[in-house]
């Protein structure tokens, strides 16, 4: 079945909001994070982040439709934020098929025997939305990360165009999602060099719109009505793989300023299992040197108050001197 883009609306109701076009010479920028229900709380981490270190940031949120209402509700005084539900992001077939927030019973699996999974949903979403974001660019932006210190708009371009992080996929997680990359395009595997396999996963992932709508032009242009279900077929596929392919291949790197470097130069990170122990020191680090980011991985199930407590921690550092003087 082919997936065209699906015509993003805006808000839980609203209608499609008017391009936003930049006043000077670097592409409009908004964030953009994917959340459920589940992760409320550590979005609304995220959420005070912004509002102290990027308040002019436009931010919009593409929450699972079931949870749209909790979320409107939440931050309603939030400026800056938009809250768009997956309804009016994806295709009425993959919405159908998406697994649903809440109980197990809730979530639609007994009824459709291929459910889509949140982390694969998630990422199609990014993909859809991205291609009819009203704005020129976008920073992606997960719930499980919180921005450390202040920025603006300059810190995602260089010279009026985008920054592109990349780096030479450096394991056999990075080149699998690469891998899966060509595979979901139909390139032979056979011409594609271990050389010229990257990693773009990113905290934060910074693409420009005309990047998504070249890849489904991309898309259409070798017939590949079926890319979605190949992409669901993947093990770990990667949206910023694929986006990142259509930059620098298929766009030639147009807009953009290619940034090569580790994850960790862009933000603090307590990602993986052995990284657990690790959180006092970096929180220290956050304080002492913060990056512009932080992430602390959701899929690490750490309480939510030692999250909040590594935010304050940085908020206390930057409002400090402000205190002294």
């Amino acid at each position: 079945m082919d997936f065209p883009p699906s015509g993003m609306q805006t808000g839980c109701n609203a209608p499609v909001t008017l391009p936003r076009m930049s006043q000077t010479n670097a592409p409009s920028t908004c964030f953009m994070t994917t959340t459920h229900l589940g992760d409320i709380d550590q979005f609304e981490v995220l959420r005070r982040s912004i509002r102290l270190f990027a308040p002019d940031f436009h931010h919009v949120a593409l929450v699972n439709t079931e949870d749209c209402a909790q979320f409107a509700e939440r931050f309603r005084a939030d400026r800056n934020l938009e809250i768009v539900r997956t309804a009016n992001v994806l295709p009425a077939e993959i919405e159908r098929r998406r697994r649903k927030s809440g109980l197990k019973w809730f979530t639609g699996r007994w009824l459709h025997k291929r459910q889509i999974r949140g982390w694969y949903a998630q990422q199609l979403m990014k993909l859809f939305a991205l291609a009819d974001c009203s704005y020129e660019a976008v920073a992606f932006i997960d719930s499980d990360v919180f921005v450390c210190r202040p920025l603006s708009p300059g810190y995602f371009c260089v010279d009026g165009r985008l920054k592109l992080f990349r780096r030479k996929a450096m394991d056999a997680e990075g080149l699998d999602f690469d891998i899966s990359t060509h595979e979901i395009l139909g390139n032979p595997l056979h011409q594609v060099q271990i050389t010229e396999l990257y990693d773009y996963i990113y905290s934060p992932a910074c693409f420009r719109k005309s990047t998504a709508v070249r890849l489904f032009a991309e898309f259409e242009r070798r017939r590949r009505s079926t890319w979605v279900r190949r992409f669901l077929a993947q093990r770990r596929p990667s949206e910023y793989n694929l986006l990142g392919y259509s930059a620098t291949v298929l766009e030639g790197g147009s807009g953009y300023h290619l940034v090569e470097c580790n994850p960790e130069e862009l933000h603090h990170s307590i990602r993986f299992p052995e990284d657990r122990a690790q959180l006092p020191a970096e929180i220290e680090r956050m304080q002492q040197e913060p990056k512009a980011f932080a992430l602390i991985q959701s899929s690490l199930r750490l309480d939510n108050d030692r999250i909040v407590d590594a935010f304050e921690s940085v908020e206390q550092a930057y409002r400090a001197p402000q205190r002294a003087a």
